[in-house]
């Protein structure tokens, strides 16, 4: 019944987009036409004023959404975006939100030294716990993060305190790769597993899997100036990635077609082999990579095109509402929504704004509407997102707090706390 009413109101929701849409463009195409008929039927110096200001600021108008298009590059994806059937959810159903942090922590961020990256680590260490006090999901948990690591560029005396953090409960470490652009798929194979011993002795790796996020939107040659291996999937599939978590890819050609949508892709030989793909389906488990994005939306303020980013684009609690519209989710399990932000905090001025009150006024918002009676929040972690994920296709339903371990297991830095805990981060600087 709830697939069946979804669908409904996913076919009445297009059409009031469509009839919306077709109202502005007749609207923008009629009014300045009329004023032109009136001003030179009349020949009122007032309409002739009316018409010519009404023109302009149709020309600005137009002239300002096709450099809008053209700087994103949404023609990649926007007509997939406005043909894509998405079913709105009523606002009184129960929604079970799954709140994902993706953070592309790069300490070396600019060529960074070993001390100025361990300065990064420690001011984030001594920030976070400050910016999550008080803040708890419907399970009792903090604001989880998860930090997507390029190990092969971060100083072993910054990977040593943050593979304490998973131990304090504040989220999980997983695999950022970022690779010389020629390199074919067996030097990726290479540096990956290289990459993984590395976060293996910080016990980062659960059981063998990671969880993926590629440097510059890149994947699998989606673009060729930072990639150049179309068959990269196959590569990560095989070395043990559970899931991608890069998209979306706001204005690079790396944007696949096909978004707001949990799916599977796998390698064709072809560069961008993600471009479209099998959604993830209650009941079914195709084979592929799962692809798990963030959500792309349109509005007005404080962002026209918005792709989930919180570091330059401050996470203002209006954005709550696009995300949930975008509905990310399985099909078939509508009411287990995902949304997932990306930012870069290591970097100094994405740090200083992000936890100095933005970020706090987000979580809040989130939790004064997502923890009620009908409504539970639930943040977590790329790994615990992708074991949800599973389980909705498994067929489970119900409490999603339940399934966070389903299929792969914590990782070791997580259920124990590292010796080197107990050290400030300036006892590695040497």
């Amino acid at each position: 019944m709830l697939g069946s009413t979804s669908k409904s109101n996913s076919r009445a929701a297009r059409a009031l987009r469509a009839r919306t849409l077709g109202l502005i463009v007749a609207c923008a195409l009629i009014l300045p036409g009329a004023l032109w008929a009136c001003a030179l039927t009349l020949g009122y110096w007032l309409i002739y004023s009316a018409a010519l200001i009404v023109s302009i600021f149709f020309v600005g108008s137009v002239a300002w959404v096709i450099r809008k298009i053209i700087r994103w590059k949404a023609t990649l994806w926007l007509g997939a975006y406005l043909r894509t059937e998405r079913s709105p959810l009523e606002p009184d159903c129960a929604i079970d939100l799954c709140f994902l942090f993706k953070d592309h922590f790069e300490p070396d961020w600019r060529d960074a030294s070993v001390r100025l990256q361990l300065e990064r680590v420690h001011k984030w260490e001594l920030r976070y716990p400050q910016a999550i006090s008080g803040h708890t999901d419907s399970d009792g948990r903090c604001p989880q993060h998860t930090w997507f690591c390029p190990v092969a560029l971060t100083s072993p005396g910054a990977m040593t305190p943050i593979s304490t953090w998973p131990g304090r409960h504040w989220g999980e470490i997983e695999y950022h790769l970022h690779h010389a652009p020629k390199m074919n798929e067996e030097r990726i194979r290479t540096q990956i597993i290289e990459d993984l011993a590395r976060l293996k002795e910080y016990g980062a790796i659960s059981s063998g899997h990671y969880g993926f996020v590629h440097g510059m939107f890149a994947l699998a040659a989606g673009d060729r100036r930072y990639c150049n291996a179309p068959n990269e999937i196959d590569v990560l599939l095989q070395t043990g990635c559970y899931a991608d978590f890069t998209f979306p890819a706001l204005g690079t050609p790396a944007q696949p077609r096909q978004v707001n949508s949990i799916y599977y892709a796998r390698s064709n030989g072809r560069d961008k082999p993600y471009d479209r793909g099998k959604e993830a389906t209650v009941g079914q488990s195709p084979d592929g990579l799962l692809i798990v994005p963030g959500p792309m939306c349109f509005g007005v303020w404080p962002r026209v095109l918005d792709n989930s980013e919180v570091g330059h684009y401050p996470p203002h609690p209006r954005r709550i509402s696009r995300w949930l519209a975008a509905h990310v989710h399985v099909s078939g399990r509508p009411n287990w929504v995902f949304i997932s932000v990306h930012c870069h905090t290591a970097q100094d001025d994405i740090l200083n704004s992000l936890f100095a009150g933005p970020m706090q006024r987000l979580w809040s918002a989130l939790e004064r509407r997502f923890k009620t009676p009908s409504k539970r929040l639930h943040y977590v972690t790329a790994r615990e997102a992708y074991n949800i994920i599973k389980a909705a296709e498994a067929g489970h339903d119900g409490n999603p707090n339940d399934y966070r371990d389903f299929e792969i297991p914590p990782p070791e830095n997580r259920t124990e706390r590292s010796a080197c805990e107990s050290r400030t981060p300036t006892e590695h600087v040497m």
